[in-house]
């Protein structure tokens, strides 16, 4: 015999079954996500403020680094280039002496130099009045124009190349200079960072 005093348990209809879901899955979401203070903590703890400054001042030294290498071995804004090219016709037993002048208040990144091959002949080359030995059993041929000097030779006052004939008859010779001039105050350009006059004070 039924009870008619005792009401039937009620069921959940559709619409409050997704609403029950939904707030369960809302309450799941909130206990994976830790709170932002939380996050802060741990992005302090793993990177101090001196840490990141000083990373940053590296990032900051190194550019730089990189960019005076790269000035020393390449033409910039400012730069000249300069492409000198001459030729000449001796008798046995004479020499010519071909000069390149660096204009004043500038200096010449010397990258290569050719000349022409001819038979029995005595090559010099001299940067600044300094001899520079060949370091090879011949120049570089007159039309070939790969770079010798890496990073470029720095001149201040003058390059110069002799051709000394020791042939029976006369011979043409001819040769290339090929660099860029650049002002001299600007080679001495220099950014002084904290860190490294802090380092260089250590050190001494």
């Amino acid at each position: 015999m039924v009870n008619e005093n005792i009401a039937p348990k009620a069921e959940l209809d559709i619409d409050e079954r997704i609403a029950e879901i939904e707030k369960f899955l809302e309450e799941q979401e909130k206990k994976s996500i830790p709170k932002p203070v939380e996050i802060e903590q741990k992005i302090v703890s793993l990177a101090p403020q001196e840490d990141v400054t000083t990373l940053l001042k590296k990032i900051s030294e190194n550019q730089e680094i990189d960019r005076v290498r790269f000035e020393r071995s390449n033409p910039v804004e400012g730069d000249d280039p300069i492409y000198d090219w001459a030729e000449v016709t001796i008798d046995p037993g004479e020499m010519v002496q071909f000069i390149y002048t660096v204009p004043e208040g500038r200096a010449f990144f010397f990258e290569y130099l050719n000349v022409v091959h001819n038979i029995d002949t005595t090559y010099y080359i001299w940067i600044d009045g300094v001899y520079q030995p060949t370091l090879s059993y011949a120049l570089q041929d007159f039309g070939d124009h790969a770079q010798i000097y890496k990073p470029p030779k720095l001149a201040y006052n003058k390059v110069e190349v002799w051709c000394l004939n020791n042939w029976i008859a006369p011979q043409t010779y001819a040769t290339f200079f090929r660099g860029f001039n650049r002002w001299y105050r600007s080679i001495h350009r220099k950014i002084t960072y904290e860190s490294l006059k802090k380092a260089e004070e250590q050190e001494t």
